[in-house]
């Protein structure tokens, strides 16, 4: 695993070593993120697991939940289960209630008190199993998360699992999940038959669909059943309501 920052362009002074650091490609001007060398996946049959990170691997979904609605004063559940319908970032910006009044320096509070409270959100009983399974197994595990680093990488590294991920993308990189998707799939070479996506809302599975990338839906976090089952879907190979039915999915790709 080779750590990039945007503090230091020079893959050397982090400490690590890149047998050849022509071929990564990947670059963002604020963003701390992890990947490894292209070049040695090109070759190689691995099963790719791309994740979801909140309502998927964390109980984040109550504190989040609480988060907006202390935001935007009167929004209702039922309104924050169809944000997640779409891309998250582009659907609070249509959210049709005026956003609470605050300074710049409550805000900021505000933020900090929030990552505080995420940070200490549990994983799902059998979630760090199963990535330690697949990560023993030989696959390539992934996260393509909403989140900013900040409210993403204190849970990865509170549950010791930043070190099963080669890839995390977060919203510095791109707040579009087809963009990261394409930009995986660019790293690994990766194809459909050999890559699986694993989310928990239905904003998610749409765009899976636009990068066509084969996705199972669990029912543990934001969305029930009810939500994936309102359209057709392409690439929605199946519905999960347990990690053991999850681990079937995965074991059949």
């Amino acid at each position: 695993m080779v750590l990039f920052s945007a503090e230091s362009n020079n893959l050397k002074s982090s400490g690590f070593t890149v047998a050849d650091s022509q071929t990564i490609k990947i670059r963002h001007p604020s963003a701390l993120y992890f990947f490894g060398p292209k070049c040695y996946y090109r070759h190689m049959e691995r099963k790719i697991i791309i994740f979801d990170m909140d309502g998927v691997l964390f109980d984040t979904t109550a504190v989040t939940e609480q988060y907006v609605s202390d935001q935007y004063p009167g929004i209702t559940a039922e309104m924050q289960r169809e944000i997640l319908c779409g891309n998250f970032h582009e659907e609070v910006a249509k959210i049709p209630l005026p956003k609470k009044e605050q300074t710049e320096e409550e805000a900021e509070k505000f933020r900090i008190l929030y990552a505080e409270k995420k940070s200490k959100a549990p994983m799902f009983a059998g979630a760090k199993e199963l990535l330690l399974d697949i990560h023993k197994e030989g696959g390539i595990l992934a996260l393509n998360t909403s989140t900013f680093s900040h409210n993403c990488l204190p849970l990865l590294d509170r549950a010791e699992i930043t070190r099963l991920f080669d890839f995390i993308g977060t919203a510095e990189i791109s707040k579009s999940k087809v963009v990261k998707f394409k930009m995986i799939e660019e790293k690994y070479g990766s194809s459909g038959k050999r890559v699986i996506f694993v989310t928990d809302t239905l904003g998610d599975v749409r765009e899976a669909d636009s990068a066509n990338v084969p996705t199972v839906a669990v029912t543990w976090g934001v969305h029930d059943r009810n939500y994936f089952n309102r359209e057709e879907h392409k690439n929605l190979i199946g519905i999960a309501d347990t990690f053991e039915e999850l681990r079937k999915f995965i074991d059949e790709r």
